[in-house]
């Protein structure tokens, strides 16, 4: 340890004879430690560790699919997840979870709050204990017994102003009476985003098998102790198999439509398709940490040159060759602490940035925070950084010949010729590297570009969307809800400049969606068929007009399709190419449901994108009119001939003028709607070009350190060739094709990694090959001129040489 504390002191003083030297190491570490330890503590608080839970690898969430109709994972059914509750030898505890959104009219305007219908279990699965009060009781969670709700903090603060006396206080929520018996900590908030929970209170009937294929829940389980996540997914699919092999009408369906239950580790579960890119971001960072890595060993490399002498002095007095290495990664180290010093501080800095930026609604818009994971990854990414950069130059001076060195005495001219090998060996890595990343930011480029040119099928540009959601209490019956609903849509009408109003549910790229099974009259599904499927909407008259969603044939809904007229539907094109592909859908029948009544096709439109601008394009959509099934939920849709956010405050106003006691959410216009579908690829495509700049930054600077370097050690050389008579060109070109030479095997060596590399993006891309030719030869040629520029500064240096001075210096 006291030799340790010595070279410690020895490596400080060294250092601060040399202030830019340090200065400039310690700014490409921080920079680089900084990208790390930003980027790590989204994924930590995502994949690894997320705030609130505890254990969270022992979490799992239950889902569904059927692959034959094309669902890969969606909710579970009641009896699905009993199933799942009483294998108790694998499972510890399980709960559901039911979205219920809940007007607030306790603090004067109506205000809509997002709740969350969970069974009792729900906060014994994430392991999660309230702030305040307590959570819900067995008793509580039963149907007529469950108007109690535990609060979540953001909205115990916004609401309450964190006043402990609201526990025991009755709330009005969708004018029923709801006790306060919880509060939750800042920490915990899953669901993203709610405000409340409030007991499920599931009826005894709903746990009938005939609900087996009812997906209307989310749901998720803790493992016992010990239990390996391959035991309960095994666990899982066997009880799959025991329903599929049963002898009832479930299990012919089950078969038929390739159903089953799995699950899915909880944290990949909240990462969904942001997983990969979060990862491919780490690896971006990891190699910006890299270059620095590879600069800085370079920087003192070259600096090592000027010390020749004085570690042969330190030699010939008996220094061991370990005594130099540990001398040299004494200061390798200091150098990684005050780089991690720093680092730290711009990744807090980070952090903030990536929360202001982050797309709403995504795992990275979560409360990522700067952890004891945190530090300890910072540590050791500092370590590592520091054995990095500091074995070459140790290694290198450990077998310097003292002999060789004393004699040479510091001479300009003889500059060792292994160091400089060394040094370019590293810029060739650091132009691979930045290569690399140059090709995955391009390829997610392309792919974002190739997006935006999609046509989502209707025309957001002029719409505002409103939601509102009709309490059962107040609204007990359905010719009520359509009163609502016409009565708001008349005086939305008359609002100035508004040129078509409709309602419908659910809008495109509002995040919410439904899709259920349907039968065609006179047509029995065959054995081994799951039966039509398809998405489904219910929308009032002008709902396609608004949205400008084409006919292709048939008529729209009209006032007249109310509950007492002839059922009927309108499809879209791709459902009546699936179903209908080579006859008019016109005038035939459809139902959802054995016992509805039969519905006639009156219509079919164009199909519009419904959530992802890249998918949408397997599964079709039938519309059934909102005035004859009048569900209690519904957004309002204005088309404007102005800016239509200006009408956000005017659609709230008439809403209220009809019925004070609704709040308006969701206030959006259509086209930020569609537009932040696309805001997570924009996100990673921006980080990722950010990292990917970084990088060819510190590869060019790497490569100009090495070309200047070597002109400084080669002025003598220099100036004995135009003594002789090279012209300046003969210079200029002696030094540049110096510099192409590494930047060329960088880049042919950067082409064949990035091949292995884009591999790992072929999933991410939207029709952009993985190895697109086009991204390839342009970020190589951006490389390589850039690098043609960092070798051309030191060269017209070199051609400046006076060749009586270089002589006399010499």
């Amino acid at each position: 340890m006291p030799t340790l504390i010595t070279d410690l002191r020895y490596a400080t003083r060294t250092l601060l004879k040399s202030p830019g030297f340090a200065a400039t190491a310690i700014a490409a570490l921080a920079l680089g430690i900084g990208a790390n330890t930003a980027i790590f503590s989204v994924v930590n608080e995502v994949l690894l560790n997320p705030a609130g839970i505890t254990n969270p690898d022992r979490i799992a969430a239950l889902r569904v699919k059927y692959d034959k109709l094309a669902l890969k994972s969606i909710g579970v059914s009641v009896p699905d997840f009993s199933d799942v509750q009483k294998s108790t030898q694998l499972f510890e505890s399980g709960a559901l979870l039911g979205q219920g959104d809940y007007n607030y009219t306790g603090s004067g305007v109506p205000q809509r709050l997002q709740g969350a219908s969970v069974s009792v279990q729900w906060f014994d699965v994430f392991g999660a204990k309230p702030r305040l009060g307590r959570v819900f009781q067995a008793e509580e969670d039963q149907p007529n017994a469950n108007q109690v709700i535990v609060l979540s903090f953001p909205a115990w603060k916004r609401l309450f102003g964190q006043d402990p006396s609201v526990l025991g206080r009755t709330v009005e929520l969708n004018q029923k009476p709801y006790r306060v018996v919880g509060v939750m900590g800042p920490e915990y908030r899953w669901p993203a985003n709610v405000d409340l929970w409030v007991p499920l209170g599931l009826a005894a009937d709903e746990y009938n098998p005939g609900n087996r294929f009812n997906e209307s829940y989310s749901a998720v389980v803790r493992l016992k102790p010990g239990v390996k996540f391959d035991q309960a997914s095994a666990l899982v699919q066997v009880l799959s198999d025991r329903v599929r092999n049963g002898t009832d009408r479930a299990a012919a369906y089950s078969k038929d439509s390739a159903w089953g239950m799995f699950i899915v580790p909880f944290t990949d579960f909240i990462a969904g398709d942001t997983k990969t890119p979060m990862l491919v971001l780490l690896a971006a960072v990891g190699f910006v940490l890299l270059i620095a890595c590879s600069n800085i060993a370079g920087l003192m490399l070259a600096r090592a040159s000027g010390r020749t002498r004085e570690i042969a002095v330190r030699a010939a007095l008996g220094a061991s060759r370990w005594d130099l290495i540990r001398q040299t990664l004494s200061e390798s180290l200091v150098l990684a602490s005050l780089g991690a010093i720093a680092g730290l501080g711009l990744a807090f800095v980070g952090v903030r940035a990536l929360l202001v930026f982050a797309p709403e609604n995504s795992p990275v818009a979560m409360d990522v925070r700067i952890d004891g994971a945190v530090l300890l990854f910072t540590a050791a990414a500092a370590i590592v950084a520091g054995i990095l950069f500091g074995i070459a130059p140790a290694w290198q001076l450990s077998r310097l010949d003292r002999f060789d060195a004393l004699k040479e005495g510091g001479r300009s001219g003889s500059a060792g010729l292994r160091r400089q090998r060394l040094r370019a060996g590293l810029v060739i890595g650091e132009v691979a590297l930045a290569l690399v990343l140059l090709v995955g930011a391009g390829l997610f480029l392309r792919s974002l570009a190739s997006l935006q040119d999609v046509n989502p099928g209707l025309q957001p540009n002029g719409i505002i969307t409103a939601s509102v959601a009709l309490p059962p209490a107040q609204f007990t019956d359905a010719a009520k809800r359509v009163i609502f609903y016409r009565t708001v849509l008349e005086r939305l009408s008359s609002l100035p400049g508004v040129t078509t109003v409709a309602a419908g549910v659910p809008v495109p790229f509002s995040g919410r969606g439904g899709s259920a099974s349907f039968g065609i009259e006179g047509r029995p599904s065959p054995p081994g068929d799951p039966g039509p499927h398809g998405d489904i909407g219910f929308v009032t008259p002008n709902y396609f007009a608004a949205l400008k969603i084409p006919f292709r044939s048939g008529r729209a809904f009209t006032e007249q399709d109310q509950q007492n007229a002839e059922p009927v539907v309108i499809i879209d094109e791709t459902l009546a190419r699936e179903y209908w592909p080579n006859e008019n859908a016109i005038g035939k029948h459809m139902r959802r449901g054995s016992r509805a009544p039969w519905s006639t096709i009156v219509g079919i439109v164009g199909h519009a994108k419904q959530s992802d601008l890249a998918g949408d394009v397997v599964k079709g959509k039938y519309y059934f009119p909102l005035f004859q099934q009048p569900i209690p939920f519904a957004t309002f849709v204005v088309r404007s001939q102005s800016d239509p956010s200006r009408l956000g405050t005017a659609i709230r106003d008439t809403v209220l003028a009809v019925d004070p006691t609704l709040a308006v959410s969701n206030i959006k216009t259509l086209s930020d709607m569609v537009g932040n579908s696309l805001a997570p690829k924009r996100f990673v495509v921006t980080l990722l070009g950010i990292f990917a700049g970084l990088a060819l930054l510190m590869a060019v600077l790497g490569l100009y350190g090495v070309i200047s370097y070597s002109v400084t050690q080669r002025t003598q050389e220099i100036g004995i060739r135009m003594a002789l008579g090279a012209q300046r060109r003969e210079v200029l070109n002696l030094v540049v094709v110096q510099g192409m030479q590494l930047a060329g095997i960088g880049v042919a060596i950067g082409l064949i990694a990035s091949m292995s590399f884009s591999r790992v993006l072929k999933n991410q891309l939207f029709q952009v090959s993985a190895f697109d030719p086009l991204t390839f030869t342009v970020t190589a040629l951006v490389l390589i001129g850039a690098a043609l520029l960092a070798s051309y500064i030191p060269a017209v240096r070199a051609t400046r040489v006076d060749p009586m001075e270089a002589l006399r210096y010499e």
